[in-house]
């Protein structure tokens, strides 16, 4: 009974990891597709990514994982001692994550739009994509993003609530990307799709959770 059992948790975990990479996967390609259209992200860290890049022409997915990189390194330096070893899994999902962005959009993605309703059409899929793909992430729960962990950590070490310290972290990116986007002599990275994203985002979120919950318990529950 009890090697049954094994069995089937290792099978479960096969399966859930595998969800994970597709889910990551879709993530990523739908975050390029708002990349592309260029009238605004929501991820305020790839506004700040594309600012970089037009700039210094460091690659955006790059610039995503230099900055993961240093949310890991913050959590690290806040707990010390009660730093969990599992938490330094953040780093190589980051860097895969990364190296996806950078190979849809630069060697997939290799199309110009012009036409602004295709643009905002562009948009407004990336939404329903990474609504669809981030809702079973979620529910799986086998990585924290690094710097929505950043944030709890921040949240719990200076008692303040993580809605105002993810706001915060939104609030310096989209600064930063406003302030490379006018000295830097570059266009305008958070601009309609950015707001588009605020207002989608979540409630796409939510009902993917919603639609996708009995399935992922299932996965989690095979035997």
């Amino acid at each position: 009974m009890e090697k049954r059992k094994n069995i089937a948790t290792k099978k479960s975990m096969v399966v859930q990891f595998v969800l994970l990479g597709i889910c990551t996967a879709g993530t990523a390609f739908s975050q390029t597709l708002a990349l592309k259209a260029n009238i605004g992200v929501c991820a305020c860290w790839d506004a700040v990514g594309l600012n970089v890049y037009q700039i210094l022409g460091i690659k955006v997915g790059t610039v995503s994982m230099c900055l993961h990189a240093v949310c890991v390194l913050v959590q690290f330096l806040i707990q010390r001692k009660d730093f969990e070893k599992r938490k330094i899994l953040q780093l190589p999902y980051v860097i895969v994550f990364g190296m996806l962005l950078n190979f849809f959009y630069y060697n997939v993605l290799t199309f110009e739009v012009h036409a602004y309703a295709a643009k905002v059409l562009l948009v407004i899929t990336s939404y329903l994509g990474l609504g669809l793909f981030l809702g079973p992430m979620l529910l799986l729960n086998l990585i924290t993003i690094p710097s929505e962990a950043m944030c709890n950590v921040i949240s719990g070490y200076a008692k303040v609530d993580y809605a105002k310290v993810r706001i915060g972290l939104d609030g310096v990116c989209i600064a930063a990307s406003l302030m490379l986007s006018f000295l830097g002599g570059v266009s305008l990275k958070v601009r309609e799709g950015t707001v588009m994203g605020m207002l989608l985002l979540g409630p796409l979120e939510k009902l993917s959770m919603k639609v996708f919950e009995p399935q992922i318990k299932r996965v989690k529950d095979i035997k």
